[in-house]
């Protein structure tokens, strides 16, 4: 009877171990499960956040980067603007319109011998050193000649010495004046008669500060005895724009522009250019 009741418990106590046994094994795969699930939702999560953070610096590194090279380009553009040391008004060739000029040859003619009236010393503003009979010849014409575009007048003041000969203000020589000269209170503005490069400049014994402009291939105007030089040799000039002021340096009696026209390399009248209603 006992034995049988032992055996009784004893299968009863067989059977609570196999349940407790199935019932771990059961919590144990329901934790693996758990765990492999958990892991799967964990990369998939951080695989989604990494591709968001990828996707956000590239929109950001792009922006940032567009608006790095804006501002660059904005700084680049505004150095290219800005005034140099040397002048406030540098600009690039763009700037300015191409000029050309050309002598008419149908009616080029070359300065004669023939003597105009003499000039007293000292009795006209101007200055400057004239050139003899011979050089005039080969080096000048009052020919007609055509420039395409409409001109600025360098300065409004009152033409003293015309272009041809003359009797020198200053040394009292007779010769040929190769340009014009005008009167004009001493600082001045003077103004580029067209958009060029300026090929030379600096100051003699005879034309005082100088600069020389070319505008185009054998197209030059010259601007003497000026006060202040704003323009050194190598900058760019628009049309109109202040390349010094009116001075009295080097042979001059007073205050004026000794202003020259040049077309590959024969001076021209320049008062036809800047005053044509009057010629």
């Amino acid at each position: 009877m006992n034995t049988g009741r032992n055996n009784f418990l004893h299968t009863g106590a067989v059977g609570n171990t196999f349940l407790k046994s199935g019932n771990r094994r059961a919590r144990k795969n329901k934790a693996r499960k758990f765990g492999f699930v958990h892991l799967v939702a964990v990369q998939c999560i951080l695989c989604t956040f990494v591709a968001s953070a990828v996707f956000i610096d590239s929109k950001v590194g792009k922006s940032d980067s567009t608006e790095k090279q804006g501002a660059f380009g904005g700084v680049a553009s505004s150095q290219a603007a800005e005034p140099s040391a040397k002048n406030k008004a540098v600009y690039s060739a763009s700037d300015f319109e191409v000029v050309t000029a050309k002598i008419t040859v149908d009616s080029a003619k070359t300065a004669s011998a023939t003597l105009d009236d003499a000039v007293a010393v000292g009795k006209i503003i101007g200055g400057g050193e004239d050139i003899g009979s011979e050089q005039a010849i080969k080096g000048t014409s009052f020919a007609s000649y055509t420039v395409s575009a409409p001109v600025t007048v360098p300065v409004e003041g009152r033409l003293t010495s015309p272009f041809g000969y003359r009797t020198n203000p200053v040394s009292g020589k007779y010769g040929f004046h190769t340009g014009i000269d005008l009167a004009a209170p001493e600082g001045t503005p003077v103004a580029a008669a067209y958009g060029g490069r300026v090929t030379d400049s600096g100051e003699s014994d005879v034309w005082g500060k100088y600069v020389l402009v070319e505008h185009s291939d054998g197209f030059e105007t010259y601007y003497c005895h000026l006060s202040e030089i704003y323009a050194p040799e190598e900058t760019v000039l628009r049309k109109g724009e202040t390349l010094g002021l009116v001075g009295s340096t080097g042979w001059s009696t007073g205050p004026h522009l000794h202003f020259e026209v040049r077309i590959d390399g024969i001076r021209v009248d320049p008062e036809p250019l800047i005053y044509p209603d009057e010629n």
